[in-house]
């Protein structure tokens, strides 16, 4: 009797798999379509004198952005405040033909399990940023609604910049879909993917031209950080708007 109950579970278990909306994370991905995807973008960006390089070694990312001028990464990616095991995080850098470091992003797989997006920022958030007064900052109570539905396996993507002395154009809006593409092959239990934005970019289109279907206001403080804007907003894809993108680039690069 116990032995069929289980078969029944699992056969129930198959069947909701099969659902793509299930968990917002079950889909079907074509795999070798997204590969000739990051070729394409591959192959563009070199025309514009960039060479990709994707490594998991923050160590040495740390000493390719003191190069830059840069002063260090962000708070997100720092060694000193994380620790990434190569299956947690990656970085994608753009290399001009002297070898330089012109373009940069970097991805990590947020495990939530029960905890919400909201949960997870309130234990980081005042671990890694103090308030004008030395303190830890702190969430407000009440956060917006969507940060309090997103759950499971999440993907943060920060130390988007293109190096303003590049000539080359639109290089963003290829350099963006990229590390948002392997995220995707990297990680396919994830159903989120987000990185935070300064709101007047948003002005320009800036999260569309990235690839980025969804914009949502930030984090409601109690005590706002002081070493980070206060107000950025959220750029976003859930999988399935994730999975429309890759549709929408096919179109416009494969089927040209």
């Amino acid at each position: 009797m116990q032995a069929e109950k289980v078969q029944k579970l699992a056969r129930l278990w198959q069947k909701i798999k099969s659902i793509p909306s299930f968990a917002g994370c079950v889909m079907e991905i074509d795999r070798l379509k997204v590969s000739r995807l990051l070729s394409a973008f591959f192959e563009k960006l070199r025309e514009k004198d960039i060479i990709l390089q994707v490594s998991r070694d923050f160590g040495d990312l740390e000493k390719a952005v003191r190069k830059t001028g840069k002063k260090a990464l962000t708070e997100h990616f720092r060694r000193n405040l994380n620790t990434y095991s190569p299956v947690q995080a990656f970085w994608l850098g753009g290399y001009n033909s002297k070898g330089e470091l012109v373009a940069l992003a970097a991805a990590r797989l947020d495990v939530l399990g029960s905890w919400t997006l909201a949960d997870y920022w309130r234990e980081y958030w005042q671990r890694c940023y103090p308030s004008a007064g030395g303190r830890p900052a702190r969430l407000a109570k009440a956060q917006y609604r969507y940060a309090q539905e997103v759950k499971g396996d999440i993907v943060y993507l920060g130390e988007m910049w293109v190096c303003d002395e590049h000539p080359a154009e639109g290089v963003a809006a290829l350099f963006s879909p990229a590390i948002l593409l392997l995220s995707l092959m990297e990680w396919q239990s994830a159903g989120y993917y987000y990185a935070w934005v300064r709101p007047a970019f948003l002005e320009r289109g800036f999260s569309y031209k990235c690839g980025f279907s969804e914009v949502h206001p930030g984090i409601r403080w109690k005590r706002e950080p002081s070493t980070i804007d206060p107000d950025l907003w959220l750029m976003a894809n859930t999988l399935s708007r994730l999975a429309d993108q890759v549709d929408f680039w096919t179109a416009s690069f494969l089927e040209e």
